[in-house]
C-alpha cells in the first residue's frame, strides 16, 4: 500500500447496505423535482459515497484500536482505518502542520457529541420541496451529521466553505464533486 494516512485527509466512503442506498438515493438530485425530471431524461447523477471521515493520526497503525479516523456515528467517535473499504480519500494541497494539528485539535474537541438527525429532517425537507432554508439552519447545537461535522472541523480551522453558504447544506455528494473540481485538493487513495 503506498497510501500513507496524513491528518486531515477527507475519506468519502461507500457500502452496499440498505441505509446507505436510501441515502445515496436523495443525494442523486437537489430536490424530487430535479430528481423526477432528470430520471424521465436519462441524465440520473450516480452518487458513489454516502459516508465522511477524517484521518485523525499519521501514518496507518493498522487494526490496533489507536483510532486513525474520526467519525460521526450516533456520536463522534475514533475508529480504525479500514483500506480494504470502498472509499475514496482527499489531501488538501499545501496544508501545513500547524493546520493538521489545529484540524486535530478541533476534531478532538467533539469527540462524544451527538448525531443530528434535524438536519436529517432539514435536508429532506430541502429535497421535498426546493428551499435551502431547511438544509441550512434546522440543527440542534453541537450536534451534526457525518458530512456537516468534517465541513464543520475545516471551516473551523482553514476557513474552508466547500461552496456553499453553511456547512449544514453539504451532502456528501456535494463535497464529493467540490473535492474532484476545485484544484485544491487530490485524490491520495481509491478503492472500488
Amino acid at each position: 500500500m503506498s497510501y500513507i494516512p496524513q491528518i486531515g485527509d477527507i475519506i468519502l466512503e461507500d457500502s452496499d447496505n440498505t441505509g446507505a442506498k436510501i441515502v445515496k438515493f436523495f443525494m442523486t438530485a437537489p430536490t424530487v423535482w430535479h430528481h423526477l425530471w432528470r430520471k424521465i431524461r436519462s441524465n440520473q447523477e450516480k452518487v458513489k459515497y454516502y459516508h465522511v471521515a477524517m484521518i485523525i493520526n499519521n501514518g496507518f497503525n493498522g487494526f490496533t484500536g489507536l483510532g486513525d479516523e474520526i467519525e460521526q456515528q450516533s456520536k463522534v467517535q475514533l475508529a480504525d482505518w479500514n483500506p480494504n473499504h470502498k472509499q475514496i480519500i482527499f489531501r488538501k494541497i499545501e496544508l501545513i502542520k500547524e493546520d493538521m494539528e489545529d484540524l486535530k485539535q478541533e476534531a478532538l474537541s467533539d469527540l462524544g457529541q451527538g448525531y443530528d438527525i434535524l438536519n436529517c429532517f432539514g435536508k429532506f425537507l430541502t429535497w421535498l420541496t426546493g428551499i435551502k432554508f431547511f438544509a441550512r439552519y434546522m440543527e440542534y447545537p453541537k450536534a451534526e451529521i457525518c458530512i456537516n461535522r468534517v465541513a464543520h472541523w475545516y471551516k473551523q480551522v482553514l476557513n474552508e466553505r466547500f461552496g456553499v453558504v453553511t456547512h449544514s447544506e453539504l451532502t456528501t455528494h456535494m463535497i464529493y464533486k467540490y473535492l474532484i473540481n476545485c484544484g485544491k485538493y487530490k485524490i491520495v487513495y481509491k478503492k472500488d
